[in-house]
């Protein structure tokens, strides 16, 4: 049994702007969490454990694994986890999960905004021919989104199609390059999208 006093100082302890925590009964009045809708753990008798990750796993020196779940028949195996290294230890699980798939743009939605005017999608397409092609010499994407002819083949892109410098550096570098307003004859101006691709690895280091 878990007490609502362990469920309201586990909330307060890790629920966030980026990580949002719900719990979902479980058997012997024990409570299943979920982040940002994802299950990720449980709480059970006054413990709190997480799904199983290799990651966790091994910061916390291979402890063995238990099996936890709704029922006796919904089980999952999980990590004992630590309290005091709980917040950490929910970000490490979190992205070796989930953080796949997440969401980061959807590229059709630029042409859908400006259906009315032919002309601005046809420059946003070359735009995004540009940018999409950088990104990809700099190895900030998995895959080549243009086919020999420069046409552009993917428009929903997630984190799993991004390289782990692509999840630092493809949408601010996306934003920079939409919100510069110097186009006449420059939409192809790959020196300003090195400028900012310099500034925002920069950045990066110095947050690092």
């Amino acid at each position: 049994m878990t007490s609502i006093d362990f469920i309201i100082k586990t909330y307060e302890l890790l629920n966030s702007q980026n990580y949002r925590i719900t719990f979902s009964p479980a058997k012997n009045k024990n409570w299943m969490m979920l982040c940002n809708n994802h299950f990720i753990g449980g709480l059970f008798d006054e413990a709190l454990y997480f799904v199983y990750t290799e990651a966790v796993n091994k910061l916390l020196d291979n402890p063995p694994a238990v099996y936890k779940g709704y029922s006796t028949q919904a089980q999952h195996k999980m990590l004992l986890i630590p309290i005091e290294k709980a917040v950490d230890l929910l970000v490490l699980t979190y992205k070796e999960k989930f953080d796949w798939a997440n969401f980061v743009c959807d590229i059709s939605s630029h042409f859908t905004a400006n259906r009315k005017y032919p002309e601005h999608i046809v420059n946003i397409y070359e735009m995004f021919v540009v940018f999409l092609r950088f990104c990809y010499e700099k190895e900030l994407l998995v895959l080549n989104p243009l086919d020999k002819n420069n046409r552009i083949l993917y428009m929903n892109y997630k984190n799993q199609d991004l390289t782990d410098s692509g999840k630092l550096v493809f949408t601010d570098l996306m934003t920079d390059w939409f919100t510069y307003t110097d186009r006449t004859n420059k939409i192809d101006n790959t020196k300003m999208l090195e400028k900012y691709y310099l500034k925002i690895i920069q950045k990066n280091e110095l947050v690092d």
